[in-house]
């Protein structure tokens, strides 16, 4: 009898332990998966955070591109007076300077600073278009192109520096 007891007390030790391991591995992996989930988390409200600026800033860049081009591609005095209006709100508005503020990349400015003034430059030639001579044209029509070909390279840089989030 005393046999039987011994092992029973021997099982229920057993089977105690098991348990009791079984319970530890048990909670060793639902931490590492909340841990897992708490870094899956993190990142992904890290990435949303950082991406919202450069959106919008892709977003404002494209706007301010398209006001530029219309006061530059206007050379009708009342047409290109209200082009300007339109770029003088917009460039004081809130949305573009927000979204020029919340940018941390320094080399993004500068390229988006860039295209802002080369635009100005276009319309400084753009009030005298038809007084300019050949070769002024052809610079003119050389920046102008070269602008146009600027913004593609900043928008794939934010899509770079989105894609690195």
């Amino acid at each position: 009898m005393e046999t039987t007891i011994a092992i029973a007390i021997i099982v229920a030790l057993s089977t105690l332990g098991a348990t009791c391991l079984q319970n530890w591995w048990s909670n060793k992996r639902f931490q590492q998966r909340l841990d897992r989930e708490k870094a899956i988390e993190s990142q992904r409200r890290r990435r949303e955070v950082r991406s919202e600026p450069l959106l919008k800033l892709r977003a404002e860049l494209a706007n301010m591109a398209t006001k530029l081009h219309t006061l530059v591609a206007n050379t009708q005095e009342k047409k290109q007076q209200q082009a300007l209006e339109d770029l003088r709100d917009y460039m004081t508005s809130e949305d573009f300077l927000q979204a020029s503020y919340l940018q941390y990349d320094k080399k993004l400015l500068k390229m988006v600073e860039g295209i802002q003034n080369k635009y100005l430059l276009l319309f400084e030639y753009a009030l005298d278009f038809k007084d300019l001579k050949a070769d002024e044209r052809k610079s003119f029509r050389q920046i102008f192109q070269e602008v146009k070909a600027r913004i593609p390279e900043v928008q794939e840089l934010i899509n770079k520096r989105l894609e690195e989030l």
